[in-house]
């Protein structure tokens, strides 16, 4: 396909040019002189209706066979008449979507336009190794790959794609790279009457002038939250129904560092579905922790009130912040406006005996034990080992001291101030260096050489994930899904889990433990990691040897 055909495929469209006002916004507020420019005063300020997610084109002709070409790249915004935001994107899109089915087969063909090496890592799709954009699998500027793999039979769910190169991914997460990735079933098991949404979460941080804000010292310590929360590139779009209607609504959190603590006003949240699909029960809940990287497939029987307001929105969660606490954190921040039309009162949906399967995967032939810690030089009670969790730590916050006080560039690789290529970008020369801190596993920093196991595939491994410091983690594995089989609290005892799900990333809270069950179907190198992007890229990574 030649490229000016391809690049008519990236034109901004009417989902980009409703972010305007959500945009406006978030830059109103970090305006350095207080008072924002008139033309972004004059924004609106989010209510409108929910835009479905843009489309990746299917190029191919050939049933079965979707084959497109992603272009990660800058791209401007509009957001006045006098005012851009600066964003890299994927084709030009805010958080595309690639939709395929079970037994499809994917022909991604990715060319890098951006200023710096990049890779596609397709998160939670069962792909071959060599596939699985891992960072020493880069894309170099301008140059390109291809990514080519079939979707087996039980591999539906909602997925997703983004960036992963050494020691860049948190600067080009935070320009806005990501998409979704939808995996149908090859036969459709919930109701034609229940209404479906694809709701991809994320969020910005955008200096007055439209450009992506450097990182602070407090976004390296505990993973960055922009100001500016976006629902499929919109800030609190608006869904209007039917009294009764029953909701489908399919998340991902591709925040680098929020957690979405949610709750629908006057309405119960059914779980349905997690990263790998759909459970085998309905599992009624009053909110939902989504964690970066996870998603969840819910139901929601809204309701019969006609004419009635309903907020989905995420509730202050502690994850134990360090350094200079941003107002947000203690705010309810909406997300989407549920308003029942006047109009007549649907049925409520029935739905079968049994939604998918979870088979156990039995008893495991190998034990593995992963602990992740923390270690800031000076800070004893945040070394590595197996330590008391309760002694020492009365202040969640004490012992980590100023994040901004005596960080030099340090000796690691991982306490650079610039990934790859950021010297091309003027807004990182003015970012706070990486805090000399590392978050590690088993004592270890991540480096691209090294294999901390060695597995073979086909066996089931049972691994025990020890979260031994203050902060929340979200653990995640690539090449497999895991059942989560057993928890134990700080304080508590081993607790079996009450139902199976199929999951790639999975919080661990403060000194909590998980044993987790996964097979490797799939020979290779396979990273496990933090998901929070900064603490991955500080050294809470390692992977896996799978032969």
């Amino acid at each position: 396909m030649k490229r000016r055909e391809f690049l008519g495929y990236s034109a901004l469209g009417a989902l980009l040019l409703s972010t305007a006002g959500t945009m406006g916004y978030a830059l109103s507020r970090q305006h350095p002189h207080g008072a924002p420019p008139a033309s972004l005063a004059a924004l609106p300020k989010g209510g409108q209706p929910l835009q479905p997610l843009p489309r990746i084109v299917n190029l191919s002709e050939s049933a079965g066979r979707f084959r497109s070409v992603l272009t990660p790249g800058p791209h401007s915004v509009p957001l006045s008449d006098e005012l851009e935001a600066r964003l890299w994107l994927y084709n030009g899109k805010v958080a595309p979507l690639i939709e395929v089915r079970e037994g499809d087969e994917l022909d991604v063909t990715l060319i890098n336009e951006l200023e710096q090496e990049t890779t596609l890592h397709w998160h939670g799709v069962p792909v071959p190794q060599a596939h699985d954009g891992a960072p020493w699998d880069a894309v170099a500027p301008g140059e390109s790959r291809q990514y080519r793999y079939a979707f087996p039979s039980g591999s539906a769910g909602l997925h997703w794609f983004h960036p992963h190169p050494h020691e860049g991914t948190a600067w080009q997460v935070a320009h806005g790279l990501a998409g979704a990735l939808l995996v149908r079933p090859a036969e459709e098991g919930l109701p034609a009457e229940v209404e479906e949404h694809l709701l991809v979460i994320s969020d910005l941080r955008l200096r007055a002038n439209g450009e992506v804000a450097p990182h602070t010292a407090e976004d390296w310590m505990n993973g960055r939250e922009g100001e500016l929360l976006l629902v499929n590139g919109q800030r609190e779009p608006r869904l209007d129904v039917a009294p009764g209607t029953t909701l489908r609504l399919r998340l991902i959190n591709a925040c680098a560092g929020r957690y979405l603590r949610l709750r629908l006003d006057e309405h119960e949240l059914i779980l349905i579905g997690t990263d790998g699909g759909l459970i085998e029960r309905p599992q009624p809940l009053e909110e939902l922790l989504l964690t970066p990287g996870e998603r969840a497939d819910l139901l929601v029987r809204v309701s019969e009130r006609a004419e009635g307001h309903f907020q989905l929105a995420s509730h202050p969660y502690e994850r134990g912040w360090m350094g200079d606490r941003p107002p947000h954190l203690d705010e309810v921040a909406p997300l989407l406006a549920i308003h029942t039309l006047d109009s007549d009162v649907r049925a409520p949906v029935s739905l079968p005996e049994r939604l998918g399967r979870v088979e156990p995967l039995g008893e495991p032939t190998v034990q593995r034990r992963v602990e992740l810690t923390e270690v800031m030089p000076g800070h004893e009670d945040h070394a590595v080992g197996d330590s008391d969790p309760h002694a020492g730590h009365g202040d969640p916050h004490a012992g980590h001291g100023d994040p901004h006080a005596g960080h030099g560039g340090g000796s690691a690789s991982h306490h650079g101030t610039h990934g790859p290529g950021h010297g091309a970008d003027h807004a990182m020369d003015e970012a706070a260096e990486r805090p000399e801190v590392d978050f590690l596993i088993n004592g270890r920093a991540f480096a691209m050489d090294e294999i901390l196991f060695e597995g073979k595939v086909g066996e089931v491994e049972e691994w025990e994930v020890f979260n031994n410091s203050h902060m929340d983690h979200p653990f995640h594995v690539h090449g497999t899904h895991f059942q989560v089989i057993a928890t134990r609290d700080a304080e508590g005892e081993w607790q079996e889990a009450p139902w199976l799900a199929w999951k790639d990333t999975i919080n661990l809270a403060p000194y909590q433990r998980l044993k987790l069950r996964m097979v490797f179907r799939e020979p290779g190198d396979w990273l496990f990691h933090c998901h929070i992007i900064e603490h991955e890229e500080l050294g809470m990574m390692a992977t896996i040897r799978v032969s």
